[in-house]
């Protein structure tokens, strides 16, 4: 038996999380790609969800709003504290005689989670992994904590009268365990708690999420498998683009082994972000970016491309975000103490701007030569990883500068770092301060416009702000990230604009 209700207890301020709770509920803590609520969504689909709010109820309601729309939920807004809050109205949606389940926010239900019940029994969910302040032991609910019989924090019920007396505030355990009902142990596999910043940020030491794409990693290469529709299709561009830069004998690339499935020659070596900043890196990635551009004869632009790289991609994802990023309503935002004009108030002049640095011509490109998609071996030689394989509706060329605007982001806007969340947001009532931890490779600007041109300053820095743009909704999963990315590229446009 499946329950047909899920009671997420998403309310509580996280405190124990720091600044990964500033400007959100920790029920939208982004885990493994999903924030944390969309991992019960999934684990339990088909259910109708009851979702208990107060801290920053606003803003996942506008979450939600956004992003959950195939899921079936409703908001139960509370004004009281402890695990108790809101239990009592969540109740009223579940009908008579039917189970349900009650689970924290902060649980992550992993693949290997399983579960069926039966219909007239309770379970207390049991954790074996991680410590609880509670015990479950010979039925009875004791205040110890214990890493082997804790009570994570996951229940079920059979019948909404077991706990129709449950206070509006209070410990919810603490309220079970001056009950009488039995209950059965349900041992959790597969499923983590995510309620402490030093658990939180062990996952950072992990590579970053890859939405379309599963990389395996065997000792002598590397195997890219789609995820999807959207991964079969970009994997086919990625497939073409290796094809024929390899056959064109460029060399900053791992050697290709086969092309269907796409297995690459393993590189070891570093990110540039992982090594100490030096400018030769710099100079050895334009030089391999050259070698690419040049490896065949340039093809006349696409306008219908460029528009849609640079303008219609952006706006396109700026509007899905609009409603849930905070200020994105104003005219002009104050961001670290700088009045900041808002792209969407000024969106002809953004085009007009754009147009003006249309190429006439287009080369063979990477599209995303970033420090996360560049490896060094221990020989110094660049080694280009995860291309596009297309701008706009062309595959394989593309506007040059794009390569250059894309390795700048890296370079001075330190975008890896921000990727991996080494980054503080805070938004507040009338401002925003953003502080992205450096890689030190940020005092090389001078040195990189050396590299390309100082003539291309004032476009390079123009595609900067628009590629932080462009970022919201790619990184959907984690709300500071998509804030974060609009500012910084509304940040970005003041300097331009």
């Amino acid at each position: 038996m499946k329950p047909k209700y899920v009671i997420i207890q998403a309310g509580g301020k996280g405190t124990r999380m720091g600044k990964y709770t500033y400007n959100k509920p920790k029920a939208l803590l982004s885990v493994n790609g999903l924030p944390l609520i969309f991992r019960i969504f999934k684990s339990f689909e088909n259910a109708f969800f009851i979702i208990i709010a107060d801290y920053k109820h606003d803003v996942l309601q506008k979450y939600l709003l956004t992003y959950a729309t195939n899921i079936k939920y409703t908001i139960v807004k509370s004004d009281s504290f402890g695990t108790c809050s809101g239990i009592t109205e969540a109740l009223t949606y579940i009908l008579p005689n039917t189970s349900f389940i009650v689970t924290w926010s902060d649980l992550y239900f992993g693949d290997e989670f399983k579960y069926d019940f039966e219909t007239d029994k309770n379970y207390v969910g049991i954790s074996r992994t991680f410590e609880c302040r509670w015990s479950f032991k010979n039925g009875t609910f004791v205040e110890e904590p214990s890493s082997e019989n804790g009570v994570a924090g996951f229940f079920v019920f059979s019948n909404k009268n077991l706990i129709s007396d449950v206070p509006n505030e209070g410990e919810f355990v603490r309220y079970l365990s001056t009950k009488n009902i039995p209950f059965e142990k349900f041992d959790l596999v597969g499923v983590e708690e995510y309620g402490t910043v030093e658990k939180y940020e062990k996952l950072f030491s992990k590579a970053v999420s890859r939405p379309f794409n599963i990389v395996v990693l065997k000792d002598n290469y590397v195997e890219k498998r789609p995820i999807g529709k959207k991964g079969e299709e970009l994997a086919l561009k990625e497939r073409a683009w290796y094809k024929f830069v390899n056959e064109k004998g460029y060399e900053n690339i791992p050697k290709v082994l086969t092309l269907e499935p796409l297995r690459l020659e393993r590189i070891i070596g570093k990110h540039p972000f992982e090594m100490e900043a030096d400018p030769k890196i710099v100079e050895k990635i334009v030089e391999a970016l050259n070698k690419l551009h040049e490896i065949d004869n340039p093809i006349p632009s696409d306008k219908l491309s460029l528009d849609k790289e640079y303008f219609v991609k952006t706006f396109e994802r700026l509007f899905q975000v609009r409603n849930l990023i905070p200020h994105a309503d104003k005219e002009s935002i104050i961001i670290n103490g700088m009045n900041c004009p808002n792209p969407f108030y000024y969106e002809d002049k953004i085009f007009s701007s754009l147009k003006e640095h249309y190429p006439s011509e287009f080369k063979v490109i990477h599209g995303d030569p970033t420090f996360s998609n560049t490896l060094i071996d221990d020989k110094g030689k660049i080694f280009f990883i995860d291309p596009r394989g297309y701008f706009g509706f062309t595959d394989i060329y593309g506007d040059e500068d794009y390569d250059f605007a894309k390795l700048h982001y890296s370079v001075v806007g330190n975008y890896d770092k921000f990727n991996r969340k080494r980054f503080t947001l805070k938004i507040y009532e009338g401002e925003v301060e953003l502080e992205i931890e450096l890689s030190g490779y940020d005092k090389y600007e001078d040195s990189f416009f050396e590299l390309i041109g100082h003539n291309k300053r004032e476009k390079i820095k123009l595609l900067h702000a628009i590629i932080w743009l462009s970022l919201t909704t790619y990184a959907w999963d984690d709300f500071d990230m998509v804030c974060g990315a609009f500012y910084n590229g509304t940040l970005k446009l003041r300097e331009v604009l």
